[in-house]
Parts: C-alpha cells; sequence; structure tokens
C-alpha cells in the first residue's frame, strides 16, 4: 500500500490518471498539436497579407497591419496546454479558439473592406485556415463532451484537496489557540494565588478578626431577633385586609406596618428604646386575632397570640436589640480603626482584582472549552473526510493507498 503525503498526492493521482486514461489524455494531446500547428499556419498567414503593404494607401495600410496585429495578439494570448492536459485546460482552449473566430470576424468586418481588393488570395488561405481549425474546434467539443467525462470526474477529486489543508490549517490554528489560552490561565491561576495570599495575610491582622467576630454576633443577634418576629405572616394577611377594606382598624400607622414587613430589624432598631409603635401594632393585630378577623387556621392563629404574648412577657427582643446595638457600635469602631489604617482600601484593591481575574479565568476556561470543541470537532471531520476521499480515490486508479496529513504542533 502507498503511503502518499498530503503534499505529494496531487503529482501521484496526476500519473495514475495518466495512466489510467492513457488514450484520452494521447487523443487530447494530437487535437491540442493540430491547433497550434493551425495558429501558426494563421499567424503566418497574416504575414502573407503584409506582403501587399506596397499597394496599399496609408489608409488602408493601417488598418491593414491593425488586422494583422490584432489577430496575431489574440493567437498570442491563447493558452495552449503543454505538459498537463486536463478538462479545464481543454475547456479554456476550446474558448480562447472561439474568441479568435469572433475577434476575427469583428476585425475584419471593420477593416477588410478597406484593402479587400488587394489581398484576394490572402483572404482565401486565411478563410481555408480558419475552417480547418473550426473542425478541429469541433473535434475537440465532441471529445470533451462524449470521451472525456469520465476524465473529468477523476479529475475533479483534484478539488477536495484544498479542504484539507484547510482543515489542517484549522486543527493546527486551534491547537495553538489552546495552547496560549492555557498558558494565560496558569499566568491568571498564579496571580490569582498571589493576590488570595495577599488577601488572607492582611485579613490576619487581628482588627479583621474582631470584625468578623462581631459580624458573626451581629448575624447570631439578628437571626434570633427574626425568631421571636415569627408573627410576620399574620401581619401581612391583616396588610392586605386592611388595603382591601375588609377590616377597619383606628390607628393603624398604615406606613409603619409596611416598613416593618420590609425590614422588621431596621425598623425596630431605629424606633425609640420603649417601641410605642410596635407594641400598638402588637397589640391591633393580637386583638384582631382574638376576634378571628384574620381567618386563620386555628393552632396558627393560638401560636401567633402566643408568640406576641411572650413579646411582652419576657421582654427578651429589647434585650437583643440592645445587644444589637452595642455589637453594631463596637464593629463601627474597629471599621473606623481599619480605615485609619488603610487596610480596607487595601483590602478592597485586592478583592476587586481578585473579582477582575476570576472573571478573566472563567472566560479563558470557556475560550479552552469551545476550542477544545472546534479541535474534537476538526479532527473527526479531517478522519471522515480522509477515509471517504481516499475511498473513491481507490475505486478511480483500482489500488489501496494511504493519504498521510501530517499535523505540526
Amino acid at each position: 500500500m502507498a503511503d502518499i503525503t498530503l503534499e505529494d498526492f496531487e503529482d501521484f493521482y496526476k500519473k495514475r490518471l495518466n495512466n489510467i486514461y492513457f488514450k484520452e489524455k494521447k487523443f487530447a494531446s494530437k487535437l491540442i498539436s493540430d491547433i497550434r500547428e493551425n495558429l501558426i499556419s494563421i499567424k503566418i498567414s497574416m504575414d502573407h497579407f503584409l506582403e501587399v503593404k506596397e499597394a496599399l494607401d496609408q489608409k488602408a495600410l493601417k488598418s491593414l497591419n491593425f488586422f494583422s496585429d490584432r489577430i496575431k495578439k489574440e493567437i498570442d494570448e491563447i493558452e495552449i496546454p503543454d505538459n498537463e492536459i486536463t478538462h479545464d485546460n481543454l475547456i479554456s482552449l476550446f474558448n480562447a479558439v472561439k474568441k479568435l473566430f469572433i475577434t476575427i470576424n469583428d476585425i475584419a468586418k471593420k477593416s477588410l473592406p478597406k484593402f479587400q481588393k488587394e489581398v484576394q488570395t490572402e483572404l482565401k488561405e486565411l478563410n481555408y485556415l480558419t475552417r480547418k481549425l473550426n473542425k478541429k474546434q469541433i473535434n475537440l467539443d465532441q471529445f470533451i463532451r462524449n470521451k472525456y467525462s469520465d476524465v473529468k470526474s477523476a479529475e475533479d477529486i483534484l478539488g477536495k484537496i484544498p479542504k484539507f489543508y484547510n482543515l489542517r490549517e484549522n486543527i493546527e490554528n486551534t491547537k495553538k489557540d489552546i495552547e496560549i489560552f492555557e498558558t494565560n490561565k496558569e499566568e491568571i491561576q498564579e496571580n490569582l494565588d498571589q493576590l488570595n495570599d495577599k488577601l488572607l495575610e492582611i485579613e490576619k491582622d487581628d482588627l479583621f478578626k474582631q470584625l468578623k467576630t462581631f459580624k458573626d454576633l451581629l448575624f447570631k443577634i439578628k437571626m434570633e431577633i427574626n425568631n421571636e418576629l415569627g408573627f410576620k405572616k399574620a401581619l401581612k394577611k391583616l396588610k392586605v385586609e386592611v388595603e382591601r377594606n375588609n377590616l377597619h382598624i383606628q390607628n393603624l400607622d398604615d406606613v409603619y406596618i409596611r416598613e416593618f414587613i420590609k425590614d422588621p430589624i431596621y425598623v425596630l432598631s431605629k424606633e425609640g428604646k420603649e417601641l410605642n409603635k410596635f407594641k400598638s401594632l402588637l397589640i391591633q393585630l393580637r386583638h384582631t386575632l382574638e376576634e378571628n378577623k384574620l381567618n386563620l387556621k386555628t393552632d396558627k392563629k393560638e401560636k401567633t397570640i402566643e408568640q406576641i404574648n411572650n413579646i411582652f412577657n419576657d421582654k427578651k427582643i429589647y434585650e437583643d436589640l440592645d445587644r444589637l446595638h452595642e455589637i453594631r457600635e463596637k464593629t463601627d469602631i474597629i471599621k473606623n480603626e481599619i480605615e485609619k489604617k488603610g487596610l480596607d482600601q487595601k483590602q478592597d484593591v485586592i478583592k476587586n482584582d481578585i473579582a477582575l481575574k476570576t472573571q478573566r479565568l472563567e472566560h479563558l476556561e470557556n475560550d479552552i472549552k469551545k476550542k477544545n470543541h472546534d479541535y474534537l470537532r476538526y479532527l473527526g471531520t479531517l478522519k471522515k473526510e480522509r477515509e471517504d476521499f481516499q475511498k473513491i480515490v481507490e475505486d478511480i486508479i483500482g489500488e489501496e493507498f494511504k493519504l498521510n496529513i501530517t499535523i505540526s504542533f
């Protein structure tokens, strides 16, 4: 089995086609040779036209020179296939000869009347040569249509080669992109590790430790206060019924109840120590519950009334609010100390850098994932395309071979 590189395949394949379609190529070569000789003869005949120039006036001579030069130029521009015969080359030759006839006819109509009488012999020669060339052109056309179709189909296979180069280039470029992204990812990850180390170093300061302790206490106290305010569901129902005019309660502070439902701890913290508005609200809610005006389930209603009574009886919520205020003051003192030392600014800068680097890292990971997907897709496409291509070529040339596509990384 032949092992053929992608770069060598075209030469390998063309040699096989030349052997397989030897008769067709030979016949085409004969047609090309005949047409070449015919074209040379027409060029020579143009020189014969110029031999009568002494019998012409200046205006007629100018037209004759133009006639001769233009036809010679048109013939010189015709590309004659020499070493390589393909369907495209044959079609190109056929079209070029066709164009030559059109040019000769156009120029003859404009120029011949000015010197026609003096070149009767030469015109006969030209007519003979063009008729002969026309026959060769017709033969070429029939040959291309009737005898060269199988060769054309085989030659068309070469049109698939650029796709392999493109796929290889895509694979190589994608792999390079992945390597660049991976390198960038490593650099950013290393930078992130350094930033996190700096952040940990800053947060090792006793002030941050104290701040964390106080924040944990604040969270714990807020949870305890929220647990004591287990009647918010009943309070929301009370608000809805009042807004729908299903209940009419005197001196009910609509603004207070709305803000309380939204953020009860904030409202209680801002209220005075006696919490008069809060107590008034509880009394109104308890009275409404006792009269069963909110249509709550019995167990839910009784539990809510019990929670309200506990607030009035044990006064724990007052103590919790005092503790909350005390811890907040201590937290503010610690924050001021941190600000004086500039630790908060350093922390913010590092945290901002960490956020940016983390975002960039996520983007890179997505890019790497996408590129890896593209890379595998290109590889899969290359493998399938090569297998299909090899089978088609093997059917044409009648032998097994392997298309070797080397990918550089």
